[in-house]
This record gives C-alpha cells, structure tokens and sequence, in this order.
C-alpha cells in the first residue's frame, strides 16, 4: 500500500549494522524527533543512603528486606499506589545527577523508584487522542512474522484507532518494531526492540504536541548516538 511505501522504502536502504540513534529506524521526513520516557514514581522518605547498593551477605540482604518491609514494598504485588509520580527533572536535583534520559541509570537502584506502568499508558493514550484529533491512523509492524499467534501476519494496518493500537501494543509487550503515524505524516510514533520509544514530528503539529503530550519526553538529533 502506498501510504506505508517510505517507511519501506528505509528498510530497504538502511545500514544493517546500525541500531543506536533513531536514524537506524526512521527516514529523515520530520522536522524534530523526541525518545519518550515512562512516567517514574518515587517512594517518598525512603532511606537511600542506608539501603545498601549491594546484596551480596546475608547482613545486606537483611537490612533490605527490613527496609522494604518498613516501607510495605517487600512481595506487594500492589505497590504502584505507594508511588508518587515524579519527573526525571525533580530526580536529578533530588540526587545531584545531569538531567537526561539516562538518569535512572547513573542512581543509586533502590525499589523506591520504579517506572509507572499504568500511569503511563493512560497518559500515552489520552496524548496519542489529542494528536490524532479525530483522525484514525495507520500502523506499520516491521518484524510481525516472529509473532507467534499471527497465523496471517499483516505488516500493514489502517483506519485503526488508539484503542486498537494500544490494545496491539499490550500483545507486543511494546517491544516490537513499529510505525503509528496519521495520512499526512505529520507525525510517527516509534517503538522497537532496542530502543526506546520515539515520536518524531513536523513543525506543523510542534503546537500539539508541546501542549498536549503528557509524557516526559527528551529532544534528540537525528544521528545522536544514543548509548
């Protein structure tokens, strides 16, 4: 179908080779190109200094487990509601850390700080509705013949819905190589198996965008070396 021709068009040409920037994946058709981050809950006056970084005696696995008691994070399969949502920008002045997309790897890893599941997917959904404005979209899915329930794997989709692709995205655990973008590509919203998710945008749509997306998102150039 034609209107999935210049994302096909790239997987023909693109260097094998390449996977760390988000050139690896998508043509150069957009104006400005964003990584997205999950929202981040953090568990307010939890001791981060006492719990220990390593877990290698029986005395560091002790006082982990006392502390998680405390804090009711040990074995709660209902934790996410001891979280409070916090950005990435209030983490790095909490821990005197650069603020980029990389952050929650150069902190202490402690489980007082963990990524929002559902907050995040709500908030991913009510963002996608207000850059659809009404349109239904079209969505691209590179590496579907590994699916293993697809018997007729269809790369190409159309006229779905953010429901529909949500609900798409829920059985590929977010971890396939996809393409969601509107007729007149005014937008492309990414998510592959190596990086993270992308949303790539015309300067036309740069308004919406800004006011509407409700995830933290982190402006990248479109040969930046990511990792």
């Amino acid at each position: 179908m034609e209107k999935f021709n210049w994302i096909k068009e790239h997987f023909s040409t693109k260097d094998e080779n390449s996977w760390n920037s988000i050139s690896a994946i998508v043509p150069n058709n957009f104006d400005e190109y964003y990584l997205i981050h999950w929202k981040v809950g953090i568990v307010d006056k939890f001791p981060f200094d006492e719990y220990p970084e390593q877990n290698e005696t029986i005395e560091q696995a002790n006082k982990r487990i006392k502390i998680e008691r405390e804090f009711g994070l040990f074995l709660n399969p209902d934790k996410e509601k001891l979280f409070r949502e916090i950005s990435l920008k209030e983490i790095s002045e909490t821990f005197k850390k650069s603020y980029d997309f990389k952050l929650l790897d150069r902190i202490k890893q402690t489980p007082a700080i963990e990524i929002l599941a559902k907050a995040s997917k709500t908030a991913l959904k009510s963002s996608l509705i207000k850059m659809a404005n009404g349109q239904l979209l079209n969505l691209f899915v590179e590496d579907i013949y590994r699916h293993p329930i697809d018997e007729n794997p269809n790369q190409e989709l159309t006229e779905i819905d953010v429901e529909k692709y949500l609900e798409i995205q829920e059985d590929f655990y977010y971890d396939y190589c996809t393409y969601l973008f509107p007729d007149d590509l005014s937008w492309c919203l990414t998510t592959s198996e190596d990086l993270p998710m992308f949303l790539c945008i015309k300067k036309e749509v740069k308004g919406v965008f800004q006011n509407d997306f409700g995830l933290e998102t982190f402006k990248i150039e479109y040969n930046e070396e990511l990792y």
